[in-house]
């Protein structure tokens, strides 16, 4: 195993990781072990998964610039570094969609999360049927930059919407959920058109072969 596939495999062992501490936010004695940092509206296990993620992050640039520098490409890696992509976000998407705070707000209203998982199924629905057919379908430059905008949102969220929760008063949380969730769907909207753009780009793959 070459090291981009190596450093792709750790980025699950990131989201799992996550995944278990994140989930210590959903025991019902979390608040005697993790309190929130003063008025902030986030604990040492929101923290803690935002770092994760953030390095998880951090691994899926670099696998790849590793990969095209040293020609290190393979069946594999082609495998697993989208599947540890999706992985990681989705997992995030999920668990925050799961934690409401004391005033009874979503993290992350449930339906962004339904549509953002409904396009990555469909996306690596298509490349599956590529693949079948001996074809690569590259990125386009829109799925980029719908990534680095959830790269940069989902740990916004996991601390409860740091930075703009300065603006709130003590307590008030529901217009930084409004200003966070707004952000998600920007986001989402990102992910919709790329997706769009890249079956329209792709279309090709959907029609039968003449025998």
């Amino acid at each position: 195993m070459n090291t981009p596939n190596k450093i792709s495999f750790s980025r699950l062992f990131f989201a799992i990781l996550m995944i278990i501490i994140y989930s210590l936010n959903f025991l019902p004695s979390s608040a005697s072990f993790a309190p929130n940092f003063n008025t902030t509206g986030f604990n040492w296990i929101d923290l803690t998964s935002a770092i994760i993620f953030i390095i998880g992050s951090i691994t899926d640039f670099v696998d790849g610039k590793i990969a095209r520098k040293k020609n290190l490409i393979t069946d594999l890696g082609k495998f697993i570094d989208p599947l540890a992509d999706k992985f990681l976000v989705d997992s995030a998407f999920i668990l925050l969609a799961c934690k409401r705070t004391i005033d009874g707000h979503f993290y992350l209203w449930p339906f962004i999360v339904v549509l953002f998982v409904g396009r990555d199924l469909a996306v690596d629905g298509l490349r599956m049927i590529a693949n079948s057919k001996k074809k690569v379908l590259a990125a386009n430059i829109y799925g980029k930059i719908k990534t680095v905008m959830e790269m940069i949102i989902i740990p916004i969220i996991f601390l409860s919407g740091l930075p703009f929760s300065y603006f709130n008063g003590k307590g008030e949380y529901e217009y930084t959920y409004l200003i966070t969730n707004s952000l998600a769907i920007l986001t989402l909207i990102m992910s919709l058109v790329s997706g769009i753009i890249y079956f329209k780009q792709n279309i090709d793959v959907l029609k039968e072969e003449k025998k």
